[in-house]
């Protein structure tokens, strides 16, 4: 697995707990714990196996008054992220507890996880032309980074049992997106 890397993408409090800010929007996320004990095989995995695993965490600035901003669409997909959530710094910002032993923490602005990130520059000095990708949404941050990383020509693998969304059927439609261009497998 020389030149792999695992992508551990939006596994925050914010996003994936039940006290995070999305739960208590109304956005049920019970299928993002569902992978939790899956995605913590795989870190153990690579780590046994000198695998880098980078994570990416969905992250909002807020200007000198606390005020979010450049949250682009999020505006109005999510409007409560104007006055709470996924604040750098804060509980709901960090990743769950279960994935503290990362290697690399990526921060990201937007849908991307490579669009005005560090993602591009940690792969390449890494040397990493495959990577593994697990994380919540399927439909959000799974299907956009492996999208642009094909594009990007990266090998691709999406763990089916290690991604999730907030119902099957947006998981499952996605899964056959990806197919497409990229192998996933479970």
């Amino acid at each position: 697995m020389e030149n792999t890397a695992f992508l551990v993408l939006d596994m925050q409090n914010d996003l994936c707990h039940s006290d995070g800010v999305f739960n208590k929007n109304g956005l049920d996320n019970k299928n993002a714990l569902k992978i939790v004990p899956n995605i913590e095989n795989a870190i153990s995995f690579c780590k046994e196996n000198n695998i880098p695993i980078l994570a990416t965490k969905l992250s909002v600035l807020e200007n000198i008054e606390k005020k979010a901003v450049g949250i682009g669409m999020y505006k109005k997909i999510r409007p409560f992220i104007i006055s709470e959530g996924l604040r750098i710094g804060t509980w709901g910002h960090d990743l769950l507890e279960e994935f503290t032993n990362v290697d690399y923490l990526v921060k990201r602005w937007n849908v991307s996880a490579f669009y005005h990130t560090e993602l591009a520059r940690h792969l390449a000095s890494l040397r990493i032309n495959h990577l593994l990708i697990s994380g919540f949404t399927t439909n959000g941050i799974v299907e956009t980074t492996t999208r642009e990383a094909a594009s990007r020509n990266f090998k691709v693998t999406v763990l089916s049992d290690l991604t999730s969304s907030y119902s099957d059927s947006m998981h499952l439609n996605s899964l056959s997106n990806l197919n497409n261009f990229a192998n996933v497998t479970n």
